[in-house]
């Protein structure tokens, strides 16, 4: 099974469709939705596909980030989902950014949740180890049911 949520902060100085596009650069998702919790409001993206991740794995290759990207989306993963954070500026400009989940984005990470039957292979996926900076294999995208 596979699902990907996003999960951004938005703050009432920011544009919404700025905050959509800085998503859209790193993914395609299929729903959105706003929000509103007690610590703010929140644009939530799913899509039931790994696929959505597609734009996210091409920027990872072409800037030749895969080892610290694969060490950043393993560092706060659990046994059952991927969890990492993009640097919402950066994505907006363009590019793929891994930062802490505070701190770091002056206005907010950007949240990427993974969940697959086969987390390794989404992994392997996303960032294949390298060898001397060029992935050491590749795999094709995991399976959806």
């Amino acid at each position: 099974m596979g699902r990907v949520e996003v999960r951004v902060p938005l703050y009432p100085t920011e544009d919404e469709d700025k905050v959509r596009e800085a998503v859209e650069n790193v993914a395609s998702p299929a729903e959105w939705r706003m929000v509103e919790e007690a610590d703010g409001r929140f644009l939530l993206a799913s899509s039931s596909t790994l696929a959505c991740l597609s734009k996210l794995r091409e920027k990872l290759r072409r800037q030749r980030t895969l080892d610290a990207a694969r060490y950043m989306m393993r560092r706060f993963s659990t046994p059952d989902r991927l969890v990492f954070y993009l640097h919402k500026q950066a994505a907006y400009a363009g590019y793929v950014v891994f930062c802490l989940p505070e701190g770091e984005s002056p206005l907010g990470a950007i949240q990427v949740v993974v969940e697959a039957s086969d987390l390794k292979r989404a992994l392997d996926w996303l960032a294949p180890p390298t060898a001397d900076g060029k992935p050491r294999f590749e795999v094709d995208m995991p399976e959806d049911p």
